[in-house]
């Protein structure tokens, strides 16, 4: 059993704080299962659960919540906006509809999940500010305890700060893991402005797992492929958010906070990027 003091906390720019890993949970990639998930929450220290309305693992997430037994106020639930429902009105019907799923109050972290407006959208950007808009007004309401984005290039902040937004993003969720480039100018614009960055598809659908430098690593260090990925994350300082069906997977998530990789064997893994690169998601249509 993992003691949840092992996994620390990163603070966001409202002050709030985060827990440094978190479960993934998205069903159509077979990346949830009931079980998991009450045992990450339960026994493995796991506090930080990421869902979506696109996931359809609200109400699920939900039950595994109530499952756990673990308290509300010990948890940092995180779900997001699905691009159908971008807009003021419609952005704020939609975070309604996800608390009722998750049969919660509130959600530590609302995001818009992709910069993408529905169909027929006469101007895209006034549609994403608009949505920000809402996603504001969320927050000063209490409905969600931080907000931000996912898949945001810089273009979309930049049109929140021309907008004059309030309340810049706190987090951002991103695809980051050992087959792309870790210092990218969209990283170093989140780390200037102070955004917590968070890292879904951390093993590149899987395609990291073979690779000969991430074998490698895990035999010196004597831990699996999945943590040494995961550790690299971390020690970039970006949250990791890896999705599992399985119990002993999850069980193996949470131990990564007991070791750390070396500067040299963090370089090697900066440079998988140069000779094997890949781009998992795509935005949706």
């Amino acid at each position: 059993m993992v003691k949840m003091s092992s996994i620390p906390t990163v603070k966001l720019s409202n002050g709030l704080d985060m827990p440094a890993l978190g479960l993934g949970s998205s069903a159509q990639f077979g990346g949830y299962g009931h079980e998991a998930t009450v045992c990450a929450l339960k026994d493995c220290g796991m506090r930080l659960i990421d869902t979506a309305a696109r996931y359809y693992t609200e109400e699920s997430i939900g039950k595994a919540i109530k499952d756990s037994g673990i308290p509300r106020k010990d948890l940092f639930v995180v779900t997001k906006l699905w691009f159908t429902n971008m807009g003021y009105e419609s952005g704020k019907k939609a975070l309604q509809a996800s608390l009722k799923a998750l049969g919660l109050e509130y959600v530590d972290l609302y995001l818009i999940h992709w910069p993408v407006c529905p169909d027929g959208t006469a101007d895209p950007v006034k549609c994403r500010q608009e949505t920000w808009k809402a996603m504001e007004e969320s927050y000063e309401a209490g409905l969600c305890k931080a907000i931000g984005v996912s898949n945001y290039e810089i273009s979309h902040y930049e049109e929140l700060k021309a907008m004059k937004c309030k309340v810049m993003p706190q987090a951002a969720q991103l695809e980051f893991h050992v087959m792309q480039d870790p210092n990218r100018e969209i990283i170093k614009y989140c780390r200037d402005n102070n955004i917590v960055m968070m890292a879904y598809s951390p093993y590149a659908a899987g395609k990291a797992f073979a690779l000969p430098k991430v074998k490698e690593l895990a035999e010196k260090y004597k831990r699996t492929a999945g943590q040494i990925m995961l550790r690299w994350i971390v020690q970039h300082g970006i949250v990791p958010i890896p999705k599992t069906a399985k119990v002993e997977r999850a069980k193996e998530n949470a131990q990564v906070f007991d070791f750390e990789l070396s500067k040299e064997d963090m370089a090697v893994l900066d440079s998988i990027h140069k000779e094997s690169s890949v781009k998992i998601c795509g935005a949706p249509s």
